[in-house]
């Protein structure tokens, strides 16, 4: 066999290998980026449910402040629904590209949220107004969030890694 053909019967094989390959390897970027997406989105949420979190305590310390805290309850409530509305659309699009275990912990996540947001007005205990010791409700919300957030990041790194 000549070396032209032997050329040409290689230039055909690499031809058809490529054409075979090519589609594998655009769907293998297609979901590495969807993965990314996923892992960007996941991110954002994580980071506003903290900072919903930290909103919804300084609400409950400076309403239990009472007058003083005014201007800054004010603040963060604006704050708060700001980040709350960034949650919701960030769920949104959780919903719309799954996993469905990824969008089940997202809305837990969301819950959790609403139930500190529902005690943020909590009063005191019984006593005196203390910065660093929050109601019993509200420090239980905390935890329920915190734990919610976690449990969100778990699995979140399942479906992103």
């Amino acid at each position: 066999m000549s070396a032209a053909a032997i050329a040409a019967i290689a230039s055909l094989v690499g031809v058809t290998l490529g054409a075979l390959v090519e589609p594998l390897k655009l769907n293998a970027a297609r979901r590495a980026k969807q993965r990314q997406e996923r892992a960007d989105r996941c991110g954002r949420l994580i980071e506003a449910a903290a900072r919903a979190r930290q909103h919804l305590v300084s609400l409950n310390v400076n309403h239990r402040q009472g007058e003083a805290g005014a201007e800054r309850v004010a603040a963060y409530e604006d704050e708060y629904y700001t980040v709350r509305a960034e949650m919701r659309s960030l769920l949104g699009l959780l919903v719309m590209s799954g996993p469905d275990e990824l969008v089940d912990a997202a809305k837990n996540v969301r819950k959790k949220d609403m139930d500190l947001h529902h005690v943020r007005h909590a009063p005191d205990d019984g006593g005196e107004f203390t910065r660093a010791v929050l109601p019993t409700v509200v420090r239980e919300a905390v935890v329920a969030l915190d734990r919610s957030i976690e449990e969100f990041a778990l699995v979140a790194r399942k479906h992103t890694s």
